[in-house]
């Protein structure tokens, strides 16, 4: 049998297949390799995307940590720089009151060398007059003594006169103070009725009555008489200047006094008794004034100002109007002593003004400090009127010299720029709740006769929320603010409903009509709230 021969033909094709599945199998080897690679790749750019995101919002947290550290650092710094600007606002305080006490110790030894100077010519004078008059009466003729006895006895029937005339002005004198204390006791039965009267109807907030011309001149003419009282005033404590520069004794007493009357009010503070001391020193510094001899004597009436209610007794008294000028002088310093500290301490904290004002409405009250039955209290709101006027209904813009001077916007000195909106605020806080805790006093039980009836509080309440809502601003709200709060029940109190009606047109549409959304407007009106939820009253 025959060797099977090879086919030749189908060995090439046979290889060329082969070769084309192992071509192909290396190229879908290489693309699944290409493929798994670049797989990969997008998996390590994911995670790096997300590593950088999550780096990027790492940083953003500690880039905002950062900022509320060095926020946090800077209110430090600015808290630290105000707690040292404070205490180096009292290290002046201290340096200027260590400076006057150096002072005043310095006028106290040369009054002291003064008087003793004084005190040798005065003796060596008479020492030289006794000897002449030794000299003089060896010398003289038995005429010259019988002149000089004639002298004498016509010396002393003068003086016999002038002891019957004491004691006839003294007799006339007593009956005039019974008659004064009787007329006292009837003003004060009148008083229990109308101390708070019930209240006139209070005008629609915002809104301008028929009246609102009359009674805006009429505010403005009382207005002008307090600060025409104040301008005097300061003329009062020029001339006292100038006398005590003729008279070392007088400068030494007004001094004394002076200093005194301040560190007595600068004294006074809350608690049962905590002020009798004070009080009884101003007490007993006011009646030296009082029986003082060295000052010149001036005319009382023409420090109080001329009302319905005082006019019958300023124009029909009998009894004589001079006074000691060092108590008018006093009592002014006692008013300035006070506002100064409504101011210090009741613009910080307003209800530090209580005990203030209840020692000031005890001075003026004091039948000892009254002329015909008449308090000197004027000498304190003739300051008021400088200091607040808005609690006597004026008003002006804020935006404006001769505004911010109506309203009682104070510079930092004479010529100065204004003092800024918050310094502003709080002189404005002290004074309101000062007024309020002195207009707001209760004597129905009290022996004497309110110096300033509680009227006056509605009057000023009245002449605030009154004002055209135009017109109304910062000072007001501060003022009202600090007036009201704390002392609704004392007013309600006093007026019942209409009181109520009063603070809610106060505190409620006052706000509401005229604040503009202001800051100052938006304290007043959460007044309501907070009267509701701690007294449980509501308006």
């Amino acid at each position: 049998m025959a060797p099977k021969a090879h086919n030749t033909e189908d060995t090439p094709s046979s290889f060329l297949r082969d070769l084309g599945r192992l071509r192909l199998s290396t190229d879908q080897a290489f693309y699944a390799e290409l493929d798994r690679q670049t797989l990969q790749k997008e998996i390590e750019h994911r995670t790096a995307l997300a590593a950088a995101a999550a780096e990027h919002e790492r940083i953003r947290r500690s880039a905002e940590i950062a900022r509320l550290r060095i926020e946090h650092e800077l209110e430090k710094e600015l808290q630290r720089r105000r707690d040292e600007e404070i205490r180096d606002l009292d290290r002046v305080r201290r340096e200027k009151a260590e400076l006057e006490l150096v002072e005043r110790r310095r006028e106290i030894e040369r009054a002291r060398q003064d008087d003793v100077e004084r005190r040798k010519a005065e003796n060596e004078e008479r020492a030289l007059i006794e000897r002449q008059n030794q000299a003089r009466a060896v010398a003289l003729a038995d005429e010259e003594r019988r002149k000089l006895k004639e002298k004498l006895d016509a010396e002393e029937a003068t003086r016999r006169r002038e002891r019957e005339e004491e004691d006839r002005r003294a007799r006339a004198a007593t009956a005039n103070e019974r008659a004064r204390q009787a007329l006292q006791r009837q003003q004060s039965a009148q008083l229990e009725k109308t101390d708070h009267p019930p209240p006139p109807e209070l005008p629609s907030v915002g809104t301008k009555p028929a009246s609102t011309g009359s009674q805006s001149t009429e505010r403005e003419a009382v207005h002008g008489r307090y600060t025409s009282l104040h301008q005097k005033l300061k003329q009062l404590r020029s001339n006292m200047t100038i006398q005590s520069k003729k008279n070392p004794a007088l400068k030494s007493m007004m001094g004394d006094m002076r200093r005194e009357i301040r560190k007595c009010v600068g004294q006074l503070t809350e608690g049962k008794g905590a002020n009798r001391g004070p009080t009884a020193k101003l007490m007993t510094i006011l009646k030296v004034a009082l029986a003082d001899t060295s000052s010149p004597r001036l005319d009382v009436r023409e420090y109080i100002i001329l009302t319905p209610t005082n006019k019958q007794a300023l124009e029909s008294s009998n009894n004589s109007p001079e006074v000691p000028s060092l108590l008018i002088y006093l009592l002014n310093i006692f008013a300035k002593a006070t506002i100064a500290q409504f101011i210090s301490e009741a613009g910080v904290s307003p209800k530090t003004a209580d005990p203030i004002g209840i020692v000031a409405v005890q001075i003026f009250a004091s039948n000892d400090f009254r002329w015909n039955g008449i308090s000197l209290i004027d000498l304190l709101i003739a300051k008021y009127h400088v200091v607040c006027p808005v609690l006597f209904g004026i008003y002006g813009s804020e935006k404006s010299e001769n505004g911010r001077k109506r309203l009682g916007w104070w510079r930092e000195e004479k010529d100065g720029p204004w003092l800024s909106e918050q310094r502003h605020s709080e002189r404005m806080t002290g004074l309101g709740a000062g007024f309020a805790a002195f207009a707001l006093r209760n004597f129905e039980k009290s022996r004497l006769d309110n110096p300033y009836p509680n009227w006056n509080y509605w009057q000023a309440l009245q002449g605030i929320i009154s004002v055209p809502a135009d017109e109304a601003t910062l000072t007001h709200f501060v003022v009202l603010k600090a007036m009201v709060e704390g002392y609704e029940p004392r007013f309600i109190e006093f007026y019942g409903r209409a009181g109520l009606a009063a603070l809610r047109k106060a505190l409620i549409e006052f706000p509401n009509v005229a604040g503009q959304g202001s800051v100052a407007a938006r304290a007043v009106a959460v007044l309501p709230d907070v009267l509701k939820k701690d007294k449980k009253l509501t308006l």
